[in-house]
């Protein structure tokens, strides 16, 4: 056991089931937009707010009849919309659960870096550090802001570069060392 591990057997999770928890959530969360989109469920409105939303529906334009035949409600459109729906709403669920449904299906679980358990506080501060882009993004559809949106890129590829962190010996990414949070299996926390 390292330093980074308490005596009473809390293991921080490294890279390998983490990696397989997202690719779990990668699936399951396509599959929730296109629910969604099917269904018309999305922030449509919104869609049509953001700056540059119409340049993105020119872009799809060709595809746009094949959707709506498919089925999909509002076409491109709608499809963007559900997107940015679940880009923001499936995350949600770690950050008041403290576990993505990929990693409560493989018995993961946030919590503190001593491994006690977290609490809806922690996995909130979790969220809006782990998922600054989304978070920006809505911020600045909310608000009207733009800039906003503007930073949720950079700020986005600086959290998704320090995944790397994952493969040091604390097992932390950048946005667990930011939010004082650590991985461990559900099992083992106290």
């Amino acid at each position: 056991m390292n330093e980074f591990e308490r005596e009473e057997g809390a293991r921080r999770v490294g890279a390998g089931p983490r990696l397989a928890a997202a690719l779990l959530d990668y699936v399951m969360s396509t599959i929730a937009v296109m629910v969604a989109a099917w269904n018309g469920w999305g922030w449509t409105a919104v869609m049509d707010q953001l700056p540059g939303s119409e340049e993105l529906t020119e872009l799809y334009a060709p595809m746009e009849e094949a959707l709506v035949q498919a089925g999909l409600v509002h076409g491109v459109s709608g499809l963007l919309a559900a997107t940015a729906l679940m880009g923001l709403a499936y995350p949600l669920i770690e950050g008041v659960t403290g576990a993505s449904p990929g990693k409560w299906a493989l018995g993961l679980q946030v919590g503190h870096p001593d491994g006690r358990r977290g609490h809806v506080r922690l996995y909130l501060t979790r969220f809006a550090v782990k998922f600054i882009r989304p978070v920006l993004g809505a911020l600045a559809a909310w608000t009207g802001v733009g800039v906003l949106g503007w930073m949720a890129g950079p700020a986005g590829l600086v959290i998704s570069l320090g995944t790397l962190l994952l493969l040091a010996p604390h097992k932390q990414a950048l946005h667990d060392k930011l939010a004082v949070t650590a991985v461990y299996r559900r099992s083992e926390l106290h």
